[in-house]
C-alpha cells in the first residue's frame, strides 16, 4: 500500500516535468523509474501507474481545453465525425494512462528479472 502511494505520487510530481522540456514519452520513463524504486507486483505497478498517468494527462488536457475555451477540441471533434470535447480529453487520458502503465510494467518485470525473489522453504511464511 505504501509503495503504491509512493509510486503514484512520484509519477504525478515528476510527470509534471513534461511541461518543462520532456517529450510526450517521458511519462513512460518516469513511471519506469518509479516502479523500479518502489517495487510492486506487475499488476499493481501497472494499475497505479495507469491511474497516475490517466489523472495527469486528463488534467493537462482539461487545462489546455479551458485555456482556449474549448474551441480547439470542438474543431478536432468535427474532424473525427462529431466526437465531443470531453470524449477527446478522455481518449487523451487513456493514452497517458496506458503509456505510464506499460512503462511501469516493463520496469517491474525488469526488476523481477534482475533481482529474483529468493526461493522460500516449503511451508514457511514471510
Amino acid at each position: 500500500m505504501k509503495n503504491a502511494l509512493l509510486t503514484t505520487l512520484f509519477i504525478l510530481v515528476f510527470g509534471c516535468l513534461g511541461y518543462w522540456g520532456l517529450p510526450w514519452w517521458g511519462l513512460a520513463v518516469v513511471a519506469g523509474v518509479a516502479a523500479w524504486f518502489f517495487p510492486l507486483s506487475g499488476g499493481k505497478s501497472f494499475s497505479t501507474a495507469f491511474a497516475a498517468g490517466f489523472l495527469l494527462w486528463f488534467v493537462a488536457a482539461l487545462l489546455h481545453n479551458m485555456s482556449n475555451g474549448g474551441i480547439l477540441s470542438a474543431k478536432i471533434g468535427v474532424l473525427f465525425m462529431g466526437v465531443k470535447g470531453w470524449h477527446l480529453m478522455s481518449i487523451t487520458a487513456l493514452f497517458g494512462g496506458l503509456l505510464a502503465g506499460f512503462g511501469a510494467l516493463t520496469s517491474s518485470y525488469a526488476r523481477q528479472m534482475m533481482f529474483p525473489d529468493k526461493p522460500r522453504r516449503y511451508g514457511r511464511r514471510r
